[in-house]
């Protein structure tokens, strides 16, 4: 279902208009984290006047973003209420992974509920800019023609290897892609307006904060975390910080950088250019080529093309006490404990969650990175926080949290990004 309407000509700002546009946000975003729940809840939770609820909800249901579910009796209440619950089953949002070897996609509705999800075969690996975009052009264009009929898509977020600009669409630094100065943004919407999708919503973010996003808000048991840090990866170590369930990512959009943190000033050399960085001690190419399980050029070619292999050849020699992988884990286990009792006195979050390779390694590395951080949570501040592990690997986190990023997009601008029904 193609639609027409101002989104990128006119935008609601100032006075009413704004306190209205914050108001519809509050009451999605408690819906979406509380579930179905009263209107008197609704408002107790978002700090609104039970008497607004009524204009409030309406406007929502008109643009089928909630509905209302049977009526329940409340223990000790009156006459029963009718929950409200998120919808949102009409408008649809495409979240991407953008790797070196393909392109990840899944499509949602803004409810939640999944549509479809695909994996598409690229070589975009030092692709370039215009070579690779073309790549990715195609692919996209191939899932535009997927979206039913009765589904309007509203939002695209693309998980990228790399950073974007301070603009929120040009990207500054990709070195697997060699994308750099690409105004991705806006050759994105150019390929939307091209299938036709006139006012679609595109964001960008790093891969990393993406798999952060989907690890605190989907992953962790309830309930969710105010404080969060995310430290994980595939090939290489990436993480993010979540605050109050969104990515922060600083001021140039570039939080969470955690595989670049200076572990030892005389470390081993970085592929950034620098020593001593966290991935020059744990990543994975790392580990299998200091522990002598393979020669450093197979290392590099494990990584690349085949790392699910690199990472069980990892695993199972870890499982069955080698040397070399063990000694390798553990001086990995110290550089992360350095790492993350910086990072805990810095940020003091609730909790730290290692994943992807790191989580199915927690236990080769937990000694020596337990005692990296023992003096630091022996402190009052630092005590409560908590270090867990989600060995799920191959959960792409990327791309599902793409799809987060997007439904959010959709909730913090209901009325821009939609219209009434």
């Amino acid at each position: 279902m193609r639609r027409t309407h101002p989104v990128h000509a006119v935008r609601r700002s100032g006075g009413s208009g704004d306190l209205r546009q914050g108001n519809l946000a509050q009451i999605l975003r408690f819906v979406r984290d509380h579930g179905p729940s009263s209107r008197h809840d609704i408002a107790h939770g978002c700090g609104l006047g039970i008497s607004t609820m009524t204009d409030l909800v309406g406007e929502l249901r008109s643009r089928g973003l909630v509905r209302e579910l049977e009526p329940v009796r409340r223990p000790g209440a009156g006459r029963p209420t009718k929950p409200i619950a998120l919808d949102g089953d009409t408008w649809c949002v495409l979240g991407v992974q953008l790797d070196m070897l393909e392109a990840s996609f899944i499509c949602t509705t803004v409810g939640g509920r999944e549509l479809w999800r695909e994996q598409v075969p690229l070589q975009l690996l030092h692709s370039g800019p215009e070579r690779g975009f073309a790549l990715f052009h195609t692919a996209l264009c191939g899932q535009l023609r997927r979206i039913p009929e009765d589904k309007s898509l509203v939002t695209v977020h693309i998980g990228l290897p790399g950073y974007v600009g301070e603009d929120g669409g040009t990207v500054s630094w990709c070195p697997t892609l060699d994308w750099d100065g690409l105004p991705l943004k806006t050759a994105v919407y150019d390929t939307l307006y091209s299938a036709g999708w006139e006012d679609v919503t595109v964001g960008i973010d790093h891969d990393g904060h993406l798999a952060a996003l989907q690890a605190v808000r989907a992953e962790l048991p309830a309930p969710m975390p105010h404080v969060a840090v995310y430290v994980g990866g595939l090939r290489e170590i990436n993480g993010g910080v979540v605050l109050g369930g969104e990515i922060f990512r600083g001021y140039g959009g570039g939080a969470g950088d955690l595989g670049h943190v200076r572990v030892h000033p005389d470390g081993p050399a970085c592929a950034c250019g620098r020593r001593g960085c966290l991935e020059s001690l744990l990543g994975p190419e790392q580990l299998l080529a200091r522990s002598e399980l393979v020669s450093a050029s197979e290392a590099t070619r494990l990584t690349t093309f085949e790392p699910f292999r690199a990472l069980q050849m990892l695993v199972e020699a870890a499982r069955t006490d080698h040397p070399g992988v063990l000694a390798a884990l553990e001086q990995g286990g110290a550089a992360l404990g350095v790492a993350l009792d910086g990072i805990i006195g810095t940020i003091n979050p609730q909790v730290v969650v290692l994943g992807g390779y790191l989580g199915l390694l927690r236990r080769s590395l937990q000694d020596a990175l337990q005692e990296g951080i023992d003096a630091r949570i022996a402190i009052g501040p630092f005590a409560a926080t908590q270090v867990v592990s989600l060995d799920s690997v191959g959960v792409n986190r990327v791309v599902l949290g793409a799809a987060v990023a997007a439904r959010d997009a959709v909730l913090q601008d209901p009325l821009n990004l939609t219209q009434v029904l």
